[in-house]
């Protein structure tokens, strides 16, 4: 009624009036549930290109008069010190997780959790695409580690005998049914994943630096990810997993390569990615050839020139669900 009604006395009303009308019209559109599904898939066209767009700040309303700094009073690199805290305090080296010492320590975890629902989308917004990828990986890993703790320690179920007694499979729906507060929304693990790193970076690198929270899976870092070195950091993290006993191997005398199967779970990533259009070892299947172009990145000049010479076989490395602690 309020749109026939703009319409039918349109002529006769000021230019001021009718953007009043009109603003307020959309907020109560965007006011019905803030946090549906709907709400996150079906942005309004200004949004479309940016989810986190100032059309929406968050609370469910519009925010289209609103006018925030973008450089000063954001929160983000305090936010980012407060996870550089927990990481380098609970995470070894070699990308293990006290999860214990954590849990007896979790309200260490409250600050972080509550500063995240906080930021204002604004602010990420005028960061660079590489300070946004590291953010949304250090609120996956933070998110996975507060699903742990919050279930820590973990009981096992009798009809998940398929997966040991501490792996975060025991967990209920971990991915998509357990909802993490970032920016006034809530989130999945698995929306977070799919819809702000991998959809907009098409980088198989992010595959394997989100902890999984299991020993198959890309490893915790001890410190937090940062845009001004994101792109040493996340080769970092790939070399170690690659040249982890989950990550790859290659026999010779066989003419095989073993690969984490996550190559094989995550083989879309490839296929959309700058990897798949090398036509680099050509006489390999797509995923094939453009697993190979990725592992190129890290393997030796006499590994690569190996599977240029001789056709190999593909072997998948089982999954290690095992929880990714050390106690």
């Amino acid at each position: 009624m309020k749109r026939i009604f703009i319409c039918l006395f349109m002529p006769f009303l000021p230019a001021a009036l009718l953007l009043t009308l009109g603003v307020s019209a959309l907020g109560q559109e965007k006011n019905s549930e803030p946090n549906s599904v709907s709400s996150q898939t079906e942005p309004s066209p200004a949004a479309s290109a940016e989810p986190n767009s100032p059309e929406s700040n968050g609370n469910g309303t519009a925010g289209v008069s609103t006018i925030v700094d973008e450089q000063s009073d954001s929160r983000i690199p305090e936010f980012l010190d407060l996870c550089d805290r927990i990481f380098s305090a609970y995470v070894t080296e070699d990308g293990l997780v006290r999860y214990a010492a954590l849990r007896r320590n979790r309200l260490e975890l409250l600050p972080a959790m509550r500063l995240l629902k906080e930021i204002n989308p604004l602010h990420l917004m005028a960061l660079s695409q590489e300070d946004k990828t590291a953010f949304w990986i250090n609120v996956y890993n933070l998110c996975t580690l507060q699903l742990i703790i919050d279930n820590y320690p973990i009981q096992p179920k009798w009809y998940m005998i398929r997966y040991p007694s501490n792996s975060i499979m025991q967990i209920s729906n971990p991915w998509t049914k357990n909802y993490f507060w970032v920016q006034g929304f809530q989130y999945t693990l698995e929306e977070i994943e799919q819809e702000f790193l991998l959809a907009r970076t098409k980088d198989p690198r992010i595959c394997f630096v989100l902890s999984y929270a299991s020993l198959g899976g890309g490893r915790q870092r001890n410190e937090a990810y940062r845009g001004s070195k994101l792109d040493q950091q996340l080769d970092d993290q790939v070399r170690k997993y690659l040249f982890s006993q989950q990550g790859y191997s290659l026999n010779r005398e066989e003419q095989t390569v073993s690969l984490s199967v996550l190559f094989q779970t995550k083989r879309t990533v490839f296929l959309e990615s700058e990897y798949a259009s090398i036509r680099r070892f050509r006489d390999y299947p797509e995923t094939q050839r453009a697993w190979l172009n990725f592992l190129a990145r890290y393997l030796s000049a006499e590994e690569i020139q190996f599977f240029e010479s001789t056709p190999v076989t593909f072997k998948m490395i089982n999954y290690d669900w095992r929880l990714d602690e050390i106690l």
